[in-house]
């Protein structure tokens, strides 16, 4: 037997291939339903012989159940090969029938030659009609998979329902037909066999097949009657096997085409005992657990599922009368189905069982059991992890009964499915349906029967738009009663995609969809253009199709979006899961060719989402998240776009060219892979030549060469279509004018969008699975194209021929075969055009607007959203919209967004320099930001840039990044110098292969590297950063611990040392280069050069020594001193030189004497004449480091001293002379100290002192006064043991006084400054440097010292004597002065010679500093201080805040140096500093709390002193301001000030009561004037006291108390008078209190209970947010003078007896609008208050 002559594909295909492709398209289904199409296996012969001994035997085979197979075992002869066993016509047996079995009969009746041999029969010509050679496959094959979703292998091994029980009668209860297979495989098998032979038995006619059938009913309906002795509603129940031979006669029947010419009465009666037959099996269940008697139920319910299986073959078949579609039977059908699927899934899902089963065997009714599905939880009972695997493990417990039983079922809802378009079912049979159908998907291990389900849904929306919004009702509660996980379950398997799945709920979404664009009825079946012509469909037909589906789409995504909205906060995150799973899988299916429906579903998402459902939401969560979904949708379109673009198939490319001439058409070369060898197909009408190979055809071997491609073929196809719409037109007489005509929407030739469009519903029509799916597919795609299509009303006949117009042209040739993949590029190509494509601009638009929400949340999530835009495709950063918004997240307020903008940039940098260099001006300005985080991607951004575009100019960039080189963060230092480092001094692969080609030896990397380090200095003010730099980087400090403590590689660091010298050398041959081409004008070109040098010469010396020459660069830039030019420029270019030269010839053993001797003269010159100190400064240094290293002695130097000492001692009175002679005098001393010393000619040091403090010290003339001051400053650093001396200390004390002139202090100070920086140089040089000691306090001395410090080095002494007025200068009223002192601060706490905890409060005082530069170096050390000594820092706080505020009184006082908006506000310039300071200490709790409690702890006074009220107002808006992150910050606050209150608040008030009580007493004559008086004195007082000094004692506060009283009638005694103030202080101190109390629950919305409930035992939440409100702290109308009689004693205990009845309110009731400047008024006068409150909140 071979295959049949039509068992091929009609288009020149293989058979296995389009067997293969079919196969394919099966994965949704399961083995049942697809082993009737399979081959059968070939088997060993010897297999089974082992167990020969133990086979059972053969079951028989004339058993009933055995005979009504014999139409598959005749089907899978026919067509079964065994050409291969070597047969002939001379091996046939004649057999005698009569003596053969009756299945030999059965099956010789439905092929009476099964068992023939014949010969292998020759394939169709691949030039037959387009669907004459798919005949048989469409008739034979395609039918056996109607219904079936896409792939085989993963349902198969994942079914819950494995054939174990083999043992009974249960597995021959399968059926394995479908109902377009039941209908179809009888009749074409006889038709081919009667064709075939015409010998065997003899096929019965019509009559007798009827009159068979009608015998056989009676015999039945006979089985099923009653008994005489039987009541009358009692039947008997049919045996199984009857009714499955009557299942059978009506496939035989049914597939002959003679169903309906049944007579009516025999219908009537078996669907009469048919009913019967289910009435009596209802109620029955064969779940065992459900029902004990399940076995004996088995029967009766499997015969009722077959008497279903017969009666819906009845009723399905075509031209049935209407009087056999009875609604009882039809809902008992439905009702029965729905609880046999109930039941199965019961069995099969313990968590199904438990939700929705009542407990116990209770039979429930329908109703009932809906009102359980109805009600069944969504939330609460939803299946955890645990349900789960509890059902994984129950699911191979299944017996073979269940899975027979849901087969059938199966069977049953496609038969029911079927029923749908034959008969108009009523409402309540639909709902029923539809109910029992979304049952289904309750439970995730049912694929087939959901899949069924998904079927009949999508019919039921697509016949009946009554129940749509029912529909998708239902869907959504299903929704919401699915489990959600980031991992859903995903069991629908997509065609073709390898491990690709979605959920059962969104295939069913995306189906509904489809299926609500309702193909026309004329349509649905065969038609040929006369049923298209005929065809009375309207113009906006397909239009209204299309708005069907969106309003399908709208009425979903709608309520989806309403029920996360109004979800509770415990159920967002589940809310989010599902709808994220639905997008998911959504994107998945995007633009594969079967679902067209998920581009409109997801476009109507995006537009609810840019809606007041997403981004226009007051929702914050909703609208983050419908930034994150758009986020994920824009980058698949965006993504989707770049690969289209990239796309090269040759069928693609007629949409991108503009001319299709046949000159661009390749000649003898592949189209698909461009080769030229082993070409045997080509196109016969535009002649591309293709390999077989490359079509998918290289095993066909009936290819020629001359074929069809599926371009021309689609072109031929419309163009054909086309002559016939405008020949109907033409016989309907619709012609127009020409005028018209032109603007007629049928172009001359075929667009090629149309083509690529037919070749895509040609692939679909030809691979796809021939059911309705597959043709509602089409009919979308076709209201997609006719939507967008602007003259589409005009051709709506063109459009609905296209549908079909394989079926129309039957004639019209075969086309080469298209592949899936190249069918999905293309439905991706179309898929670029349509409106949801091009909704990416719009996404992308309000994407970039959220990025300016106000909340930095919002702008996160939107910042991310463009970040997964960018990856998808790195070029939407060159947009202008994308740059100037991503640009201004630079300047975020949120550290987290700046990083993640820089993020966005970084992450492509190296990818896309093009792109990167837009933003590195941007970038760089970020490497100053305030965030760490910020500064280091910064950092890294432009590194990478770099890195990868090393010709690009980033020069600014640069500056921007050695600007950092100081930062306050370790790591930003270290990044900053491993940045350079890897630029300049990391040594590439193969960078000495070329040199530069001005005859240099240095290599063109190390000449480019030179280059861009000049290019970078030209826009530094200093080289400072540069040197720190190259000295961080020839030591390597940035390298990490882990690798210093390895060891660094000596290799490493002569490699480095060698590029250095490189460097050097290339600098000086550009110095030479330079100069020689440049002018003489002012501007000095060679200046970056020299100062790069110079930096270099700095760091090490021996960098500029060469081996080879190490007098060379001292012998080339010598004679550059001799530039006569006097400008700034030049001066600095001497300077730089000299200083090279300075350092490099004490390493030179025998310098030139010729280049000594010229030196020393050009150094002579410019220390006499130069007009620039800093030149004369360098040339001393450099003389005398001349004199010294080439053995010239001192005599030079001896010369310029007398000559200077002359001019100072003689009569001159040129002031500029004799202060050059000052400057010059004192440097000489300075640096040639030693020379001198050793000289023959002792110079008189005291001689020299003693000029300086008799003649100019002491001269009215300030500047001479200032520059001998300076020249003393040198002399004392030659000889530092001089400052011990009590003249020279009270000199020094008397420059660094308060009362002199500021620059006075400034140069005493700078000479203390230059004194520790020349003794620092020379520990270091000296390498002297000893172990860390621990510091010790020294109780002999009057200044603690460090231990080890000022003991052993007369430095430690000279700064212990000058300490005190050092500190009293940090806090001066110049800004300069406090620099210059805070300087020598910064140097003394780093070389640790005092004490640090001396210095603490002077730091925190300064920390208010209103100049930021004096703040930050302030905060510098204290945090560097409470990183080493944490308990020093801690335990001055106190003392800190009490000189703050002296400072600050200082300050404001000072009128000269306040700015204007200082003035307006100086409290405002306070809190900054105080914030950093308590940022320090706030990590920690311990240290926070004890700073608040010290600061709390002032507004309780002793006997000996009280602070000021100013003071206790300062103390109350520093508390204020403190930058609380938590709420344990605030409650400690509001719990110490009622500890305090509950101590002092009871004494305080009895008191004052006191003091009232006493004034009542007085005589009151001329008490009017007094007050009268008492007021004015009193305002004075408060004027005079509020900024006063705290901490002083009570006569200090009150001195002038008693000479204000003298006059006072009603005064008492002074020590009356004291007491009485005193204890007004400390009701006003609490007043100040409670009014913070009462603002700290204002703003941070503190309750009294949440107040009370605070206790220190509790541990802080971790993460727990603070709300805090922008409420100004007001305690304007607090009275804060004290009284000077008993009179004024009654407004302090008035007002504080107000503020402790109102402290018991709840003050989150006050609004900012309630505070007031006026004094609340008490409640109720006549109420007496306890005078001590038990609790406070």
């Amino acid at each position: 037997m071979d295959l049949p002559a039509g068992a091929g594909d009609g288009d020149g295909r293989e058979p296995g291939r389009a067997g293969f492709e079919r196969a394919c398209r099966l994965p949704n289904t399961v083995h049942s339903e697809i082993a009737a199409a399979l081959p059968l296996p070939t088997l060993p012969a010897t297999l089974g012989t082992d167990l020969h001994d133990h086979d059972e035997p053969l079951a028989e085979p004339d058993r009933p159940d055995m005979i009504m197979q014999a139409a598959a075992i005749a089907r899978i002869l026919a067509s079964t090969d065994i050409s291969h066993l070597g047969f002939t016509e001379a091996d046939h047996v004649a057999v005698d029938p009569s003596e053969c079995s009756l299945l030999w009969r059965e099956v010789l009746k439905h092929n009476p030659d099964a068992f023939k041999f014949k010969p292998r029969t020759p394939q169709p010509p691949p030039s037959q009609g387009l669907l004459d050679g798919q005949e048989y496959h469409n008739r034979e094959r395609e039918k056996q998979f109607e219904d079936l979703a896409p792939n085989l292998t993963k349902a198969r091994k994942d079914h819950p329902f494995p054939p174990d029980d083999t043992s009974s009668h249960r597995e021959d209860l399968h059926n394995e037909l479908s109902p377009d297979s039941v209908a179809s495989r009888k009749p074409k098998v006889r038709k081919k066999d009667n064709s075939a032979s015409s010998s065997g038995p003899s096929i019965p006619s019509s009559q007798e097949v009827i009159a068979n059938f009608r015998e056989l009913v009676e015999d039945f309906c006979g089985k099923a009657e009653i008994p005489d002795n039987a009541d009358g509603d009692d039947w008997l129940s049919i045996a199984l096997n009857d009714v499955k031979v009557l299942v059978n006669e009506i496939t035989y029947v049914r597939s002959k085409g003679m169903l309906h010419e049944i007579p009516m009465d025999t219908l009537t009666c078996l669907l009469h005992v048919i009913d019967r037959q289910i009435r009596c099996s209802q109620g029955l269940s064969i779940d065992v657990k459900e029902n004990p008697d399940a076995a004996d139920a088995e029967h009766s319910v499997f015969s009722a599922l077959e008497s279903i299986h017969a009666a819906l073959a009845i009723m399905t078949n075509p031209d049935m009368p209407k009087q056999l579609y009875r609604e009882e039977l039809i809902e008992r059908i439905i009702d029965f189905s729905r609880h046999q699927i109930m039941d199965c899934m019961a069995a099969s899902n313990p968590t199904f069982r438990a939700l929705y089963k009542p407990a116990g065997n209770v039979t429930n009714d329908g109703d009932e059991d809906e009102d359980d599905m109805e009600n069944g939880p969504a939330s609460k009972k939803r299946r955890t992890a645990s349900n789960l695997s509890a059902r994984k493990s129950s699911a191979n417990k299944v017996s073979a009964s269940i899975y027979s039983a849901v087969q059938k079922l199966c069977l049953i809802l496609g038969f029911l499915k079927e029923l749908l378009t034959t008969v108009r079912l009523s409402d309540s049979c639909i709902l029923q349906l539809a109910k029992t159908c979304f049952t289904t998907f309750l439970v995730d291990n049912m694929q087939l029967l959901q899949l069924k389900a998904i079927g009949v849904i999508c019919m039921v929306f697509s016949s009946y738009t009554q129940h749509r919004s029912y529909l998708v009702d239902e869907t959504l509660n299903l929704v919401r009663k699915l489990q959600f996980s980031k991992n859903a379950i995903r069991t629908y398997h997509l065609a073709d995609e390898e491990q690709k799945q979605i959920q059962m709920i969104t295939a069913l979404l995306v189906h509904l969809v489809q299926f609500s664009a309702n193909v026309p009825d004329s349509l649905k079946g065969t038609v040929n253009w006369s049923t298209i012509i005929d065809a009375s469909v309207d113009a906006n037909y397909p239009i209204n199709c299309h708005e069907a589906a969106t309003e399908a789409c709208c009425l979903f995504w709608t309520n989806v979006l309403q029920r996360f909205t109004a979800a509770k906060s415990q159920d967002v995150p589940e809310a989010k899961g599902i709808i994220e799973n639905l997008v998911q899988d959504l994107l998945t299916v995007l633009n594969l060719p079967e679902y067209p429906a998920a581009a409109p579903i997801l476009e109507v998402l995006c537009v609810l989402l840019l809606q007041n459902a997403g981004l226009k939401s007051k929702d914050t969560s909703a609208r983050c998240f419908a930034i994150d979904l758009l986020g994920g949708i824009a980058s698949r379109l965006k993504r989707d776009s770049v690969i289209c673009s990239k796309e090269k198939l040759w069928i693609l490319q007629e949409l991108t060219d503009a001319e299709n001439d046949s000159s661009k058409i390749l000649k003898n070369k592949c189209c698909v892979c461009l080769g030229g060898r082993g070409i045997n197909m080509a196109c016969d009408v535009c002649g591309r030549c293709f390999h077989p190979d490359c079509m998918g055809a290289g095993s066909q071997e009936n290819l020629q060469r001359d074929s069809v491609c599926p371009l021309c073929f689609c072109k031929q196809q419309l163009s054909v279509l086309q002559s016939y719409y405008e020949l109907e037109n033409k016989e309907k007489g619709k012609r127009a004018s020409t005028a018209h005509k032109k603007k007629t929407a049928i172009p001359d030739e075929v667009t090629a969008v149309d083509t690529v469009q037919q070749i895509l519903l040609n692939y679909l029509q030809e691979a796809g699975p021939q059911d309705d799916g597959n043709l509602f597919s089409r009919w979308f795609y076709l209201c997609m194209w006719y939507k967008e299509d602007i003259s589409s009303q005009e051709k709506i006949i063109y459009y609905l021929a296209r549908l079909k117009s394989k079926e129309i042209l039957r004639d019209s040739g075969s086309g080469l075969a298209l592949s899936r993949d190249w069918a999905k590029k293309i439905c991706l190509a179309l898929g670029q055009k349509n409106s949801f494509s091009r909704g990416f601009d719009k996404i992308l638009s309000l994407l970039l607007a959220s990025l300016r929400e106000n909340s930095p949340v919002i702008r996160a999530k939107a910042l991310r959203a463009v970040s997964s835009i960018v990856e998808a495709d790195p070029e939407v950063l060159g947009d202008k919209r994308v740059q100037s918004a991503v640009e201004g997240r630079f300047c975020d307020s949120a550290i987290s967004v700046r990083e993640a903008a820089l993020e966005l940039v970084g992450r492509h940098i190296a990818s896309h320099p093009d792109v990167g260099l837009k933003y590195i001006e941007k970038v760089a300005e970020r490497i100053k930001d305030t965030g760490v985080s910020v500064r280091k991607r910064a950092i890294k951004i432009i590194r990478d840039l770099c890195a990868s575009n090393p010709n690009a100019d980033t020069s600014h960039a640069f500056v921007e990044i050695i600007s950092r080189v100081n930062d306050e963060e370790s790591s930003v230092q270290d990044l900053v110098c491993k940045t350079f480092y890897e630029l300049w001094f990391d040594e590439p692969s193969g960078s000495h292969k070329h040199l530069v080609a001005d005859g240099s030896s240095v290599p063109m990397e190390i000449a480019t590297k030179t280059e861009q380090i000049v290019d970078m200095l030209r826009k530094m003010p200093n080289h400072q950063p540069l040197i720190t730099i190259i000295k961080r980087s020839l030591t390597l400090e940035f390298l990490p611990q882990s690798s210093k403590a390895a060891g660094i590689n000596s290799s490493m660091m002569t490699s480095l040392r060698k590029r250095c010298e490189l460097i050097c050398r290339r600098l000086l041959e550009r110095i030479l280069q330079v100069e020689e081409g440049a002018d003489n004008e002012t501007k000095i070109h060679t200046l970056p050069y020299v100062l790069v040098l110079q930096a270099f010469c700095i760091v090490d010396p021996t960098l500029c020594t060469p081996v080879t020459d190490p007098s060379q660069f001292v012998v080339t830039l010598q004679p550059y001193l001799k530039n006569k030019v006097d400008s700034k420029s030049t001066a600095q270019l001497l300077e730089s030189i000299i200083f090279v030269i300075d350092a490099v010839i004490p390493l030179i053993r025998k310098p030139p004497q010729t280049v000594v001797e010229e030196l020393e003269q050009d150094l002579k010159q410019m220390i006499v004449r130069h007009s620039f100190l800093t030149v004369v400064h360098a040339c001393i240094k450099c003389l005398s480091a001349l004199s010294n290293a080439a053995g010239r002695g001192p005599r030079l130097l001896e010369y310029l001293v007398n000559l200077f000492y002359k001019h100072l001692s003689g009569p001159n009175s040129d002031g500029q002379v004799l202060g050059r002679s000052l400057f010059c005098l004192g440097l000489l001393l300075r640096y040639g100290y030693k020379l001198l010393a050793a000289s023959e000619n002792q110079l008189d040091f005291p001689k020299i002192l003693e000029l300086l403090k008799r003649r100019y010290l002491r001269r009215d003339d300030f500047s001479l006064k200032v520059r001998a001051m300076q020249a003393l400053g040198y002399i004392l650093i030659a000889k530092p043991d001089f400052m011990l001396q009590k003249d020279i200390l009270n000199l020094i004390e008397a420059s660094l006084s308060s009362d002199v002139d500021y620059r006075l202090k400034i140069q005493g100070l700078q000479n203390l400054y230059e004194y520790l920086r020349d003794a620092e140089s020379q520990l270091t040089a000296d390498s002297t440097g000893k172990p860390t000691v621990p510091y010790a306090t020294n109780g002999g001395s009057e200044v603690p010292v460090a231990a080890g410090a000022g003991d052993t080095n007369i430095c430690g002494g000279i700064i212990q004597l000058y300490w005190n007025s050092i500190l009293e200068r940090s806090l001066d009223m110049n800004d300069q002065v406090r620099h210059a002192a805070l300087k020598i601060v910064e140097i003394v706490l780093r070389q640790g010679l005092v004490h640090p905890i001396t210095c603490v409060p002077h730091l925190i005082a300064l920390e208010t500093d209103p100049v930021e530069g004096n703040s930050k170096l302030a905060h510098h050390l204290l945090m560097n201080m409470n990183e080493k000594y944490p308990s020093f820092f801690e335990s001055r706080l106190g003392d800190g805040l009490q000189m703050s505020f002296r400072f600050f009184e200082t300050i404001v006082s000072n009128h000269n140096v306040v700015a204007t908006n200082m003035k307006s506000n100086p409290i405002a310039f306070v809190k900054p500093g105080i914030s950093r300071i308590y940022r320090l200490i706030r990590a920690n709790r311990n240290s926070r709390n004890k700073f608040v409690h010290s600061i709390v702890r002032k507004f309780i006074s002793d006997s000996r002193s009280y602070p000021t009220i100013g003071f206790l107002v300062y103390c109350v808006e520093v508390l204020a301001s403190l930058p609380f992150t938590s709420p344990d910050e605030p409650l400690y606050l509001v719990y110490d000030i009622n500890r305090v209150i509950q101590i002092r608040a009871g004494a305080i008030e009895a008191n004052l009561k006191n003091w009232t009580s006493m004034d009542q007493q007085q005589d009151v004559v001329g008490q009017q004037d007094i007050v009268g008086q008492q007021d004015v004195v009193g305002q004075q007082y408060m004027v005079d006291n509020v900024m006063h000094e705290p901490g002083g004692y009570p006569d200090q506060n009150l001195a002038d108390s008693p000479q204000k009283m003298l006059n006072n009638s009603c005064s008492t005694s002074d020590v009356d008078m004291a007491k009485l103030q005193e204890d007004c202080h400390d009701a006003i101190a609490m007043q100040l209190l409670l009014k913070l109390k009462r603002h700290l629950k204002m703003v941070y919305s503190l309750t009294d209970a949440r107040c009370q409930a605070f206790s220190l035992k509790d541990p802080p939440k971790p993460g727990e947010a603070i709300s805090k409100q922008n409420i100004p702290l007001n305690i304007n109308n607090t009275n804060i003078s004290l009284p000077s009689c008993l009179q004024d004693v009654a407004l302090v205990y008035q007002d504080f007896k107000t503020l402790l009845r109102e402290d018991s309110m709840d003050y989150v009731l006050y609004t900012s609008a309630t505070v007031q400047k006026k004094r609340l008024t008490p409640r109720s006068s006549s109420k007496v208050r306890r005078p001590v409150a038990v609790t406070r909140g």
